[in-house]
């Protein structure tokens, strides 16, 4: 500390040198504190299996469901099961299994790291990440032979 106050206070325009100090000083913290504040925080790893419990209903148009359609009756309740089988960064793919079908999906992580956007063979899923094992999800999806939405927990295995 006296080393840099020698070299401060020794040099010709000491009050010049003071104020450069400061300024350099002031200058690097900014630049640290603005990079915490824009730092992205960590993309969530959804990864894994995960059990879903959904409430549904079901629009037939036609006498026989849709291919991809789980669910059999005008008000539903499904126990399924999702497994996020890779993960990209914010990209994801994997599977969901109910007890009639099984259907691959891809979804995306939002930039707010708790938005979750599917897409499956035939509709989509807007969720929410709640917490590190919990997403809450509605599924909608409008065809030829019939139109489903529900609502939906999904709660990470361990």
């Amino acid at each position: 500390m006296r080393n840099i106050m020698n070299i401060i206070f020794s040099k010709e325009g000491t009050m010049i040198t003071i104020k450069r100090s400061v300024a350099g000083i002031a200058l690097l913290a900014f630049f640290f504190m603005a990079g915490i504040c824009f730092a992205e925080s960590a993309i969530p790893n959804l990864v894994g299996t995960w059990t879903v419990k959904a409430q549904a209903s079901l629009m037939q148009k036609d006498k026989v469901a849709g291919k991809w359609t789980h669910h059999t009756k005008q008000m539903n309740s499904l126990i399924a099961e999702a497994v996020f089988t890779k993960q990209d960064g914010r990209h994801l793919w994997g599977t969901f299994t109910s007890p009639k079908l099984s259907e691959d999906f891809m979804a995306v992580i939002g930039f707010d790291n708790k938005s979750i956007y599917f897409v499956d063979q035939d509709g989509f899923i807007d969720a929410v990440l709640v917490d590190k094992d919990t997403i809450q999800s509605i599924y909608r999806h409008s065809g030829s032979a019939d139109s489903v939405i529900s609502l939906g927990t999904w709660h990470r295995k361990k």
